[in-house]
């Protein structure tokens, strides 16, 4: 059984066919909604999934084949958390979500006014089979799903209870618990997981599917959802774009209307012009990662040359977004504060001698552009997303950085996102370009880096890419998931964030972020920008995107 990632699912890219952008269509047409029977309604175009030429009727996210993508659409989660207020955990089908850590339990209790789009109750049966039975249903079936560190009972239909093993106990599990999207059991525990394809989705979300084609997906707006009907907004189309550029020009144009691309200079050439941009910082880094279970990367010498060899404020030059390098240890002082050791909270600098005297000190040398030892040769590749614009451009700033500080020739792969995930995942790259660093909580940072998820190669692991084996960092994470004191929880992650540093696991360029943009031509109502205190971050799906979109009127 291998375990879905959530930033494979929704996560924006930036680039898709260039035709597709044409086919989209009209973002606003005041008489193509059906929001409720109360007169027409206003349509929207959204998109958050990147690049996507065309879209395959297969709505199962469980589905092994092509296709699946946005099931954020279709399925809501128990809570998410509002990042935007320190990851203040907010119930969303769930009532209320109440975690006693140190006792390794949680009630979960859903709420009263929760249905499937088909008219039936939501309830803990459904948490229930989610948590417990659907994976063992996927393994049987060869499906893929998400599989989870604790165990759920019903107590009723509406109250569940949440416990962990004393193996598994962990002092963040509120928000692991918090993120899980509940399916309906009465329609996945009688199909085949891996060849249905839910061409008709019974949604939790305020979405039904309307229309099916393969250049757009549009979405009637429930009215007996537990939102209710959203006052101008009937109809959420799921519309694909072409390039960052078409993506760009579309939201000038107002034929998109939210999407999720980072653009260069968005002040100038977006906001200047009428339009929204937000750029939220969010928990972890962008990063460069390295297979530490293949030579030359099995060596922290070969790892900590190649991060002092680079100028990652000139690498962000290249496609400038507003980002700033950041600290080696994944941890952003901005974002995690005193707990980030205090010789780690300047941003990384190149040091060049340093990288040329770490290869000396692990008895390397650089011969015809390949790394040498002990009359062994090794070629280096980096493996990037092909799609994502800014990590596509800065791979060429690697590659030409490690050309002149250390000689190296390196090979630059440019994989489209439909793939690279799982060529990571059975650990097939020497170098690769990926998200790293968790939270908020002190205990997560570092939870992928556990060997027991470092499995060997050709196996598929959703979290440890570079196949981390660190026994002492092991003792400080398994201690980190239940210490229960602040000052010693930072003094753990502080630990774990020199062994992180000093064995150069990875090579943080940027704290993660969020890019979102809207355009101004066809409603009004999103919030400011940058967003204030308490303000919903204006996501185009999930719990924060319907409270965005229900809000908006169109602009007359």
């Amino acid at each position: 059984m291998t375990t879905s990632s959530t930033r494979r699912t929704f996560l924006a890219g930036s680039a898709a066919a260039a035709a597709v952008g044409a086919a989209a269509g009209c973002s606003f047409d005041k008489t193509a909604g059906d929001g409720g029977g109360d007169g027409a309604k206003a349509s929207i175009n959204v998109n958050s999934f990147g690049p996507r030429p065309t879209f395959i009727e297969n709505f199962n996210p469980f589905s092994p084949t092509d296709g699946v993508i946005g099931s954020n659409y279709l399925y809501d989660t128990l809570g998410y958390a509002d990042v935007n207020n320190k990851y203040e955990i907010v119930p969303w089908l769930a009532e209320s979500i109440d975690f006693d850590p140190e006792a390794r339990k949680a009630t979960v209790t859903l709420r009263d006014d929760a249905t499937w789009s088909d008219g039936e109750k939501i309830t803990t049966a459904d948490l229930v089979y989610t948590v417990m039975e659907l994976p063992k249903q996927a393994e049987k079936q060869k499906a893929t799903v998400t599989s989870y560190d604790f165990e759920v009972t019903a107590v009723d239909d509406l109250v569940a209870e949440v416990t962990w093993s004393e193996e598994n106990a962990d002092i963040s599990g509120d928000r692991k618990l918090a993120e899980v999207p509940l399916y309906p059991e009465h329609v996945f525990s009688a199909e085949d997981l891996a060849s249905f394809t839910n061409a008709d989705p019974v949604t939790s979300s305020p979405l039904v599917v309307k229309e099916f084609t393969p250049q757009r997906v549009s979405f009637a707006v429930r009215d007996d959802h537990f939102m209710g009907a959203w006052d101008h907004i009937g109809t959420v189309n799921w519309t694909p774009y072409g390039s960052a550029e078409i993506g760009k020009s579309m939201i000038l144009q107002g034929t998109m209307d939210v999407a999720t691309l980072s653009l260069q200079n968005a002040e100038d050439t977006i906001v200047a012009k009428g339009n929204h941009y937000w750029t939220v910082e969010l928990v972890g880094t962008e990063s460069l990662i390295f297979n530490t279970a293949k030579a030359p990367f099995d060596d922290k010498n070969v790892r900590r040359a190649v991060y002092a060899a680079l100028d990652t404020d000139q690498i962000h030059s290249l496609f400038d977004i507003g980002l700033s390098s950041t600290s080696p240890t994944t941890m952003d002082e901005k974002i995690f504060g005193e707990a980030v050791a205090s010789e780690y909270r300047v941003q990384h600098a190149a040091d060049h001698e340093a990288a040329k005297k770490f290869l000396a000190d692990g008895g390397w040398s650089v011969e015809g552009g390949k790394l040498v030892k002990d009359g062994e040769s090794y070629p280096v590749s980096f493996k990037t997303v092909a799609d994502y614009v800014n990590w596509s451009t800065w791979s060429d700033g690697v590659k030409a950085q490690l050309k002149d500080v250390l000689g190296l020739d390196v090979a630059v792969l440019k994989i489209p996102d439909a793939q690279i995930w799982d060529q990571f995942g059975t650990g097939e790259f020497e170098i690769g370009m990926s998200w790293v660093g968790g939270g908020p909580h002190l205990s997560a940072v570092y939870a992928d880096f556990h060997s027991k998820d470092a499995l060997p190669i050709g196996e598929s692991s959703d979290g440890n890419y570079g196949r981390i084996q660190n026994p002492e960092l092991d003792e400080l994470l398994d201690a980190s998931r239940v210490e229960y004191d602040e000052t010693k929880l930072v003094e753990l992650s502080q630990q774990m964030q020199k062994i992180v540093v000093e064995e150069g696991y990875c090579a943080p360029f940027n704290a993660s972020a969020s890019f979102l943009e809207a355009s101004g031509k066809n409603f009004e109502g999103f919030p400011q920008s940058p967003l204030g205190e308490g303000d919903i971050v204006p996501r185009p799906y999930g719990p924060e995107g319907w409270q965005t979109m229900a809000k908006l009127k169109p602009i007359a």
